[in-house]
């Protein structure tokens, strides 16, 4: 009986220290080949933190001022007046900021296309109607940022590499709770022992600071994976479900007895859903619309569901053809974005995403540093035996 236990537990133990030692491993190796491309979406995240305050003061957006009681101008002057501005562009979409509502964006692209890759907003005074500029975001410091951030300069593939080092992040986050869990057992949280500047030292620092910063960490590495397959998820959607939407009416919108200009359009969108707020529409001839359709996005009063919206569906005679609510993968990636840049609770949040971000960095090159001074001084001990048993 007590062979067999000890038997037991030494298989137990056995199976323990595989287990440690692979967590051990996939820790090293995730985090080293992360290294350097987590840096730079860490340096380049902290400036997108910030991007609403650097647009400003680089004065990337218009400012505009607004009289007192003014009232809304009608749009389609202004898609008029945004197409006239180069006779070989459409108008395309229609943004409405709820940050700055004195503002509407008029999304512009080439004619005949019906992605948004090569679209630029002109952005026109909400109350008088009157045009202010046009912007390449592609060419603004922000814009640069953003890119470099959101795709490595390479479109899907870059999003999906992303993905890929969001994930190894976390697998390093799960696989250092296993290696951290023994750790504590033996040593008190919070201790940090060792002289300024020496390996233990800079081994407790690495392991107290993973542990403050562990839920941000993995709050923004999980939202970073789940924005890597935001074109998917939008794809994906203007396949099945957008196109289920538009087949259902698409006889009667290919040839309206009377157009209806877009205000009527917004109009009869918001009244569909008069608690939301329309903030985002689509002309038909895109991917998001279709081509005979107008999509309308309407988002919720407050809270959570402020980031999160509803579809409109509406033919060119401004007749809505369905709606229905965001598919959960769209709400996912939906929810994430504020998630990821803390977007969503004013200056404090930003200033703790940007701490987190900068002592996540601390923890990314102070894990290196420890790898390579252990590499060292290993090759350092092999050479010395070497010499010896010479």
């Amino acid at each position: 009986m007590d062979s067999m236990t000890g038997t037991s537990e030494r298989e137990i133990n056995a199976r323990t220290s595989r287990w440690f030692r692979f967590n051990v491993w996939l820790h090293r190796w995730s985090s080293l080949i992360a290294t350097p491309f987590f840096f730079i979406l860490c340096v380049t995240g902290t400036i997108l933190i910030f991007h609403h305050e650097i647009e400003g003061l680089l004065g990337t957006l218009p400012e505009v001022e607004v009289a007192a009681g003014a009232t809304r101008a009608p749009l389609a002057p202004m898609v008029r007046l945004a197409e006239a501005q180069s006779l070989d562009r459409k108008a395309m979409s229609i943004f409405f900021d709820d940050d700055a509502p004195e503002r509407v964006a008029i999304g512009v692209g080439p004619k005949g296309a019906m992605k948004f890759d090569d679209v630029h907003p002109a952005f026109f005074n909400a109350y008088t109607g009157e045009y202010l500029k046009s912007v390449d975001f592609s060419k603004t410091f922000t814009g640069f940022i953003f890119t470099l951030h959101a795709n490595w300069f390479l479109d899907l593939p870059g999003q999906l590499f992303g993905g890929v080092i969001a994930l190894l992040v976390l697998l390093s986050l799960l696989s250092g709770l296993v290696v951290y869990a023994p750790y504590v057992k033996r040593i008190a949280f919070g201790v940090v022992r060792g002289r300024p500047g020496s390996r233990l030292k800079q081994l407790d620092l690495h392991n107290l600071i993973g542990v403050l910063v562990l839920g941000w960490a993995f709050v923004v590495s999980l939202t970073g994976v789940f924005l890597a397959l935001a074109s998917i998820a939008i794809q994906i959607w203007t396949n099945t479900e957008l196109k289920e939407m538009a087949a259902k009416s698409v006889a009667s919108a290919e040839a309206p007895a009377q157009p209806a200009d877009i205000d009527t359009v917004i109009a009869i969108a918001q009244k569909t859903l008069p608690n939301r707020e329309l903030r985002f529409i689509t002309f038909p001839g895109t991917e998001l619309s279709g081509e005979h359709h107008y999509t309308a996005l309407l988002y919720g009063p407050q809270g959570y569901d402020d980031k999160l919206f509803e579809i409109v569906l509406l033919d060119k005679a401004g007749r809505v053809t369905d709606t229905r609510p965001a598919p959960w993968y769209l709400k996912l990636i939906m929810l994430s974005e504020p998630l990821h840049l803390g977007d969503y609770g004013g200056l404090p949040l930003q200033l703790l995403w940007f701490a987190c971000t900068w002592l996540t960095m601390y923890i990314v090159g102070n894990g290196a540093w420890l790898w390579w001074t252990r590499r060292r001084t290993s090759r350092r001990r092999s050479a010395a035996m070497a010499g010896a048993q010479a």
